[in-house]
């Protein structure tokens, strides 16, 4: 673990329980994790009572390892090493220093904040590797599943579009998404009032804002009414 997670995870770890603490008052019996890399989030959302299944994506090779190594044993779980999108296909996945800063999405290399995190990483470049990786969408994998009573969580670095687009067919049913929303123009075609209006269509408006402590982000729950 780098320097840098060893720092932002107990932050991670605090931000990730006021989520916590919201969602126990709201019906949720099912979790779909997005970008789940280590299982920060999703080992906080075990805390929550209601839910009797998570579903967790993490495209990343050793950070999957990771995650089975977490997670096999519990039952509730399910681990897919898929990057979810709008299709289904093979994409380049552009790997990070910073894992969890990993995306398919293409950078914006003016970015301030990306200059930023390479400083306080000591990288020369925005990426060390990148290999190609298995995507999938959310109507495919649970075309049979009934997700009334889901949580649709998307942490993906600037792909969140994407997976939305995959999703159009479950969204019917889908009561909440939590998405994240960066501060800045990290990535290219990236807008999350774009995002916004695609799901306002959908009928889903913002609940509730959790604004990261660090204030370089903020977790947006929605839900459908």
């Amino acid at each position: 673990m780098s320097l840098i997670e060893n720092i932002f995870n107990p932050i991670s770890s605090y931000h990730h329980k006021r989520i916590l603490n919201y969602l126990k008052k709201l019906n949720i019996e099912i979790i779909i994790d997005v970008g789940a890399h280590k299982g920060e989030f999703l080992e906080t959302m075990l805390n929550l009572e209601s839910v009797k299944s998570f579903y967790a994506f993490e495209p990343q090779k050793d950070i999957f390892e990771i995650l089975k190594k977490k997670f096999s044993d519990n039952k509730k779980i399910t681990l897919y090493n898929y990057a979810m999108d709008k299709e289904i296909t093979k994409k380049s996945l552009q790997i990070n220093k910073l894992s969890m800063t990993s995306t398919l999405a293409k950078i914006n290399d003016k970015s301030l904040y990306l200059k930023f995190k390479n400083f306080l990483t000591n990288s020369s470049s925005n990426f060390v590797n990148q290999y190609e990786v298995q995507t999938n969408t959310i109507d495919e994998i649970f075309k049979d599943f009934n997700l009334e009573k889901t949580l649709l969580k998307i942490d993906v670095e600037g792909f969140e579009m994407n997976v939305i687009k995959g999703s159009k067919m479950k969204l019917e049913k889908i009561p909440f998404i939590l998405m994240e929303n960066q501060f800045g123009s990290h990535y290219q075609d990236v807008n999350f009032s774009e995002i916004k209006e695609l799901l306002n269509k959908e009928r889903f408006k913002i609940l509730k804002k959790f604004i990261f402590p660090t204030l370089h982000y903020q977790d947006v729950l929605f839900k459908k009414i």
